[in-house]
């Protein structure tokens, strides 16, 4: 025993305390915020790690093995269940299985993805790209977005998603972009001219051709209409999760 105390004794860093820890030492929550929200870094760079991220406590302050244990493993046990989806085109045996294989997620890999999250969990997606000022979303119609539901929002390379808790609406942020010059994919309202003519007048809407001079067209009507739709939906859907 005195042989141990007086090594620790000789020890010149015995009497140092080791810095207390932080998320931020381990580098897995950023200072950075992004519209005025706070940004999680994500290792692996994947979908899949920001929906864990949103599932799992530990994945916000674990080491990366864990990280990537539980990115592997809960992504193998989502991959299991994606196989029992039916009556889907998109989300086919074959698409699913390269998407969940892949180590350096393609776009439309990362949409597949999202999609089966959306299926099987109810987690919706917003994938925003800062450089094309451009994004994409699943559920793709917005016509169908659901306020209830958990959102991912990740951007175009799956490094950085934004914390969400819930108080991002999703129509304020497209209206917020558009000012900044992004573009966005909108439904395409369906069905006769007369009855889309009908209800853009209610609306008190008249759309505009794609090119000045020209006739509009039932295109035209259609696109308008459809944007106006999900604007519509996504504003009442705001005022309903107040």
């Amino acid at each position: 025993m005195e042989t141990l105390l007086a090594a620790i004794q000789a020890n010149p860093f015995s009497k140092e305390c080791l810095a207390p820890f932080t998320k931020e030492q381990d580098g897995k929550v950023s200072r950075e915020t992004l519209w005025g929200y706070h940004v999680r870094g994500l290792n692996p760079a994947q979908l899949q790690t920001a929906w864990l991220v949103k599932e799992d406590p530990l994945m916000g302050v674990a080491g990366s093995f864990y990280r990537t244990v539980e990115v592997r493993d809960r992504g193998f046990e989502l991959h299991g269940e994606a196989g029992a989806i039916r009556g889907n085109r998109r989300l086919t045996k074959a698409r699913i299985g390269e998407a969940f294989n892949s180590m350096r997620q393609t776009e439309d890999q990362r949409k597949v993805l999202a999609e089966v999250l959306l299926t099987l969990r109810q987690i919706q997606t917003v994938c925003f790209d800062e450089d094309k000022k451009t994004a994409w979303t699943m559920p793709t119609d917005l016509r169908t977005w659901n306020s209830d539901w958990a959102t991912l929002w990740v951007d175009a390379r799956c490094e950085r998603m934004i914390e969400d808790e819930g108080n991002i609406s999703l129509g304020r942020w497209i209206s917020d972009r558009e000012a900044e010059g992004w573009t966005f994919e909108w439904p395409v309202a369906e069905g006769k001219l007369e009855d889309m003519k009908a209800e853009m007048a209610l609306l008190g809407m008249t759309p505009r051709p794609k090119e000045l001079g020209t006739k509009v067209l039932k295109d035209d009507w259609a696109a308008a209409l459809g944007r106006a739709q999900a604007i519509g939906h996504l504003s009442a859907s705001a005022k309903a999760a107040l």
